[in-house]
């Protein structure tokens, strides 16, 4: 069973853009031109420049605006903002048609669609969840080592099964998040170059009970950390706010999503 759908946005009183205006706006970018543009769709010139006016006053900016002079005589173009905003449905577009795609098997089940619903929208219980991007894989028979770099540019490594890797369809330039629980997370005052993903960050804050201390980081790249330390472990630490402290985790203690 296939499903469609088409993307509308809209404020609380009047239509946006759609598919339709999409397509005009890159019309104009192609031809620089309202009369061009419309006419290429079979529209009136009058039914184009009034989408495009409604447009420009339901924006924050504008999106299309006209230019004079120049060695063609001047013409309408697209803003940045109008750019912006063709890219912006595009993205959504493809993001819709990965979500068909993932339950047109599933058919009318509305047992199967329940599951798939759950599974959209679980949670999980690791307090650090970090968006990276993969620079670099290096492949065995079994698994592959993950080079991932952090928002704030800090490098670090994950292991995943080559099922895995082949499963989740993972190469170079690839956005995931890391996902870590305070508790694999071990922190040093000291660095420890022997250690893997050995990451120098500032202590914030901490919360504690009378046998566990919940610790605050921030990495030198901006990214916030949540270790769980033990009570004793944390008074050997001697942490004063603003002290930086060295992270580790092992490569294979990290869970990656998409």
């Amino acid at each position: 069973m296939n499903i469609k759908s088409n993307i509308w946005f809209e404020n609380e009183k009047n239509g946006f853009f759609g598919k339709g205006r999409i397509e005009l706006l890159e019309k104009i970018n192609e031809y620089g031109s309202i009369s061009a543009a419309a006419k290429s769709m079979k529209m009136s010139y009058k039914a184009a420049w009034d989408a495009i006016n409604e447009m420009n006053n339901l924006s924050e900016s504008p999106i299309v605006k006209r230019e004079s002079g120049g060695k063609g005589g001047g013409g309408t173009v697209l803003t940045k903002q109008g750019h912006h905003t063709i890219a912006l449905y595009k993205k959504l577009e493809k993001m819709q048609e990965s979500f068909w795609n993932s339950i047109k098997n599933i058919g009318s089940d509305i047992d199967s669609l329940e599951k798939f619903s759950k599974k959209m929208t679980f949670r999980t219980s690791a307090r650090n969840q970090l968006l990276t991007t993969v620079q670099n894989i290096h492949k065995t028979q079994l698994g592959a080592t993950l080079t991932l770099v952090l928002s704030g540019g800090e490098n670090i490594e994950v292991y995943i099964t080559r099922r895995s890797l082949d499963e989740m369809k993972i190469m170079q330039a690839t956005k995931l998040f890391i996902l870590l629980k305070s508790s694999w997370i071990e922190v040093s005052k000291h660095s420890r170059e022997e250690c893997s993903n050995n990451i120098p960050c500032k202590f914030i804050s901490s919360t504690r009970d009378l046998e566990n201390v919940e610790i605050n980081l921030l990495t030198s790249g901006g990214n916030s950390l949540t270790a769980s330390l033990s009570f004793k472990h944390f008074k050997e630490l001697s942490l004063q706010e603003g002290d930086t402290v060295w992270v580790s985790f092992q490569p294979k203690n990290a869970i990656l999503a998409l």
